[in-house]
């Protein structure tokens, strides 16, 4: 906490600094970047996912832009960020009142500096200072150098580029939670779409209204026994291990409504039953995306299928099973006028964590389903309030495990 306080500190008396018109510089590749469709027009920001464009052009100045602060050494430092409160009723048709969990969480405090040494090298870094039981700590901090449109480098703790709803910007959510079934189980179970460190080129072109982008990443690959991979993305943890693990990701925008992505993450793991032998076992895990919009509509889809180590290495040697998952979103949104907003929204997740093709279902038949209806206003576009109805439903023939359980989840959020 007195380092959470000493960085507050710090950032403010910073802030008489401010200056009105820094040198521009360029672009981040952001982690959490931009909307197609601009702020004017969707209320969320919707969808700022992570674009592998280099972009030169330093975006227009406005009072909703983040803060400019002066240093001797860079041309560009901008400070932003996020404060979410959440309130939840889960389990809330639980026969015993033990069973059922109502809470209130300071979902996210964070502080991102974004900052740029010159038109090619810069830097980006997200600070939590707390939320969700998590103390200070740095998500997203990476170092970029951009070399032209076709090529450019980042490195450093940040998310692996396997996941569209995964690089989806906390700031412009569409539910309260990315994916609570499906998300979830891509960063904790699989570590597919996990924080690690590593390095990743990326790059790509526009043309005629169509373009292409990519990203190849190599990262440290943490390592689990038991706990699951959502938190091993602490560098101190990696002892050093040989096993590193390879991220790809293409996306493809035919026409401008419509925009299909392709990727491919690994999980490795060493067999050190042999110090005088190197042996290697590799799990790998595909997704293929598609994001179509048209004037007030808006579709997402997600498909995941491959290795399933469920949290433990040892099982990427020992055999894995098969998983499947999936998710569609639909919104429809209002443009922002009249000084405010709203947001529906419907998705559905899917999951089979022992999925066996071709031989029908898995063993244990333990699949789920999760159906969440939504409801987002906004204040102002950085101020909003959402409501989320979820259910889970157990997918499975075994008596007395079909039983449903119904959340409500709330969520103030705003952003600077």
């Amino acid at each position: 906490m007195r380092i959470a306080l000493a960085t507050v500190s710090l950032l403010c008396a910073l802030l008489p600094a401010f200056a009105q018109n820094a040198a521009p510089a360029a672009a981040a590749p952001q982690a959490e970047t931009l909307d197609t469709a601009g702020e004017a027009n969707a209320p969320a920001v919707a969808a700022k996912e992570d674009s592998a464009v280099p972009d030169s052009s330093p975006a227009p100045r406005s009072q909703l832009d983040a803060f400019a602060l002066h240093n001797n050494f860079l041309s560009r430092l901008d400070l932003s960020g996020t404060i979410q409160l959440k309130a939840l009723y889960h389990n809330m048709t639980a026969e015993r009142d033990a069973d059922k969990k109502l809470s209130l969480q300071l979902r996210r405090f964070k502080l991102e500096l974004d900052g740029g040494f010159d038109a090619n090298f810069g830097f980006r870094g997200e600070l939590l200072v707390d939320g969700n039981g998590r103390n200070f700590g740095v998500d997203n901090a990476y170092l970029y150098y951009v070399i032209g449109d076709l090529v450019g480098f980042k490195g450093g703790k940040l998310k692996r580029p396997f996941s569209q709803e995964a690089l989806q910007s906390s700031k412009s959510l569409y539910t309260v939670e990315r994916g609570e079934l499906y998300q979830a189980f891509l960063t904790n179970t699989t570590g597919y779409a996990s924080f690690d460190v590593g390095l990743i080129a990326y790059g790509g072109f526009v043309e005629d209204g169509r373009s292409l982008t990519y990203e190849l990443g190599v990262f440290n690959g943490k390592q689990s026994d038991s706990t699951g991979y959502d938190g091993q993305q602490n560098e101190n943890l990696d002892k050093g291990f040989k096993a590193k693990d390879v991220v790809m990701r293409l996306t493809f925008t035919p026409v401008k409504p419509l925009k299909l992505e392709a990727a491919l993450s690994t999980k490795a793991a060493e067999n050190k039953s042999d110090p005088n032998e190197y042996k290697l076992g590799v799990n790998t895990g595909y997704e293929v995306g598609a994001d179509f919009s048209y004037n007030h509509l808006r579709l997402l889809g997600e498909a995941s299928w491959g290795d399933n180590q469920d949290k433990q290495d040892a099982k990427i040697l020992d055999g894995s099973t098969l998983f499947f998952a999936f998710y569609v979103m639909g919104i429809w949104h209002e443009d922002y006028t009249r000084g405010r907003a709203s947001e529906l929204v419907m998705k559905l997740e899917a999951l089979d964590p022992d999925f066996k093709a071709g031989k029908g279902e898995g063993t244990p038949n333990d699949g789920k389903a999760r159906y969440t209806l939504g409801a987002n206003y906004f204040f102002t576009p950085k101020v909003s309030v959402m409501a989320d109805y979820g259910v889970l439903q157990p997918i499975t023939k075994e008596v007395g495990k079909k039983k449903l359980t119904q959340d409500i989840d709330l969520l103030w959020r705003m952003s600077f």
